[in-house]
């Protein structure tokens, strides 16, 4: 006879979590993506190929004080409160902000 403990009986075998793990949320409002304008996107794709604040604004020929003005608009728009979340949200939803979804 097979006895089974509390852990057993909670995820039902003995020991096999992989059923039970589950992705975790994407920080963010994706429903936001169509109200980015054109450069908030840019921002945001290289934002999630971990470019700084100097190299996005070499990239694209503006003032670093104006890539923090659009990181501080588009992280309101989209719902975040950090950069880090920032580049998860551009990450996660990268095929939307480039058009292709």
């Amino acid at each position: 006879m097979t006895y089974l403990t509390t852990d057993d009986q909670r995820t039902g075998s003995q020991g096999d979590f992989s059923s039970t793990l589950a992705a975790p949320p994407t920080p963010g409002d994706p429903h936001a993506i169509p109200y980015l304008t054109p450069r908030e996107r840019q921002l945001l794709t290289l934002l999630s190929r971990a470019a700084d604040n100097r190299e996005i604004s070499r990239r694209l020929g503006i003032a670093e004080r104006t890539v923090k003005a659009h990181l501080t608009n588009l992280m309101a728009k989209i719902k975040v409160t950090s950069r880090t979340e920032a580049a998860l949200f551009a990450y996660a939803f990268h095929g939307r902000l480039v058009g292709r979804l």
